[in-house]
């Protein structure tokens, strides 16, 4: 009898504790609703810059940054009235071949400080309208600076099915996965794998806070993990370091002004064998899952003013390339235009593999463009005239016969 009744009393007790958890999961889940969409950017978001020309050649001296209710930046209408992103294409749509476009990347898609109506978004559709194509109905743009491919892969992943009536992605790829390895030395971890706990770890840092995420297992979609997770990753460093930028362009002097004081800078690359295999790994991964969702992908290659033989003003617009937290202080190492060069052919070289491998439609724009002041205002981001460029070669270059 009395074994008996310590059974009972420890079947009690893992009971009590199962309800308990039961009745707490069911109230967690009414205070955090599980997230319904995925946003980068807040939805209705509008911000005006003015950029001093003098730091951001080649720009408008006031320029607006605006949201629409997707989430997405577009210069385009905002479909208020009009066809809702988050249905599916009519049948109409689909016989006419209509075409719904989503731009994935990093700052050189964000285009920050450029206007609407100026980047290289803009141009693309403005090409269209005048090329009076009829199939094109929208373009918008999901980018957001210092993202990787690693984080492209997770938008595309999470955020890109919501839009239901997409159904071309761009993605424009490469710098930043060179730069960031760069920047890592020999910190760079080989071998990087979307785990589940890799995959809910980057949501948490990518996206918005809606609500309660969908996990990879069971447990992950819980409230009670949600709310552990949320503890956990407050004391916790976020998988993306997203950098500040103000309302002028002064924080680009002070990169300069870094750069400029270098501790010295260096013509040959580290091995980056580790680093293009798991670029090539990724860029498979968005192939499979932009096929598995049904999208027509259409990658851009990148383009930058590094070269071997550069000017003095052109140098000293340069703030990219170097070793460690280059950005928030002086006195570190950085790589020299030549060898950046020699990178960024090697990540545009694999890309350029992949596609073919794959069968993937890929744009070259960094073949056509002049890698100088006119195209961009440092490193690698676009002046006015530069996004016009380019959204004319990407425009001509899907519509090439």
């Amino acid at each position: 009898m009395q074994g008996n009744s310590i059974f009972q009393k420890a079947g009690l007790a893992v009971f009590s504790v199962l309800l308990s958890l039961f009745i707490l999961e069911v109230v967690l889940r009414i205070i955090y609703p599980a997230q319904t969409h995925y946003f980068v950017w807040q939805p209705g978001l509008r911000h005006q810059f003015f950029p001093d020309t003098a730091i951001l050649s080649g720009l408008e001296p006031a320029t607006t940054f605006t949201v629409n209710r997707y989430g997405l930046r577009t210069d385009t209408t905002d479909l208020r009235n009009g066809p809702d992103l988050f249905q599916n294409l009519t049948a109409e749509e689909r016989n006419s071949g209509a075409k719904y476009y989503l731009c994935i990347g990093a700052s050189t898609t964000e285009g920050l400080y450029l206007d609407d109506s100026k980047t290289w978004l803009a141009e693309f559709a403005r090409a269209a309208v005048s090329a009076h194509d009829s199939t094109f109905k929208f373009i918008g743009n999901l980018a957001k600076s210092g993202c990787t491919m690693r984080e492209n892969y997770i938008q595309l992943k999470y955020c890109v099915p919501q839009y239901k009536r997409i159904n071309t992605v761009f993605v424009m790829a490469g710098l930043n996965d060179m730069t960031r390895r760069l920047s890592q030395d020999a910190g760079y971890q080989p071998g990087f794998e979307f785990t589940p706990q890799v995959e809910d770890s980057f949501v948490n840092a990518i996206f918005l806070k809606q609500g309660r995420g969908q996990g990879k297992t069971w447990l992950r979609r819980t409230a009670l993990f949600y709310v552990f997770q949320n503890a956990y990753h407050r004391n916790k460093p976020l998988s993306v370091e997203w950098m500040l930028q103000d309302n002028t362009g002064k924080i680009y002097s002070n990169w300069r002004n870094n750069r400029q004081h270098a501790l010295r800078f260096l013509d040959t690359l580290p091995d980056m064998t580790a680093a293009l295999d798991e670029y090539n790994r990724i860029l498979n991964l968005m192939i499979d899952e932009a096929q598995k969702q049904k999208l027509q992908i259409i990658f851009i290659n990148e383009s930058a003013i590094w070269k071997d033989s550069m000017s003095e003003i052109e140098i000293s617009k340069l703030w990219q390339g170097g070793i460690g937290k280059f950005q928030k202080e002086s006195g570190h190492v950085y790589y020299s235009p030549k060898a950046l060069r020699q990178g960024l052919e090697m990540y545009n070289q694999k890309l350029t593999s992949v596609c073919v491998s794959r069968g993937v439609h890929l744009i070259d724009i960094d073949s056509k463009l002049p890698h100088d002041l006119s195209v961009f205002y440092d490193d690698c981001h676009f002046t006015d005239e530069g996004a016009r460029e380019i959204g004319n070669i990407v425009y001509g270059a899907i519509k090439k016969p």
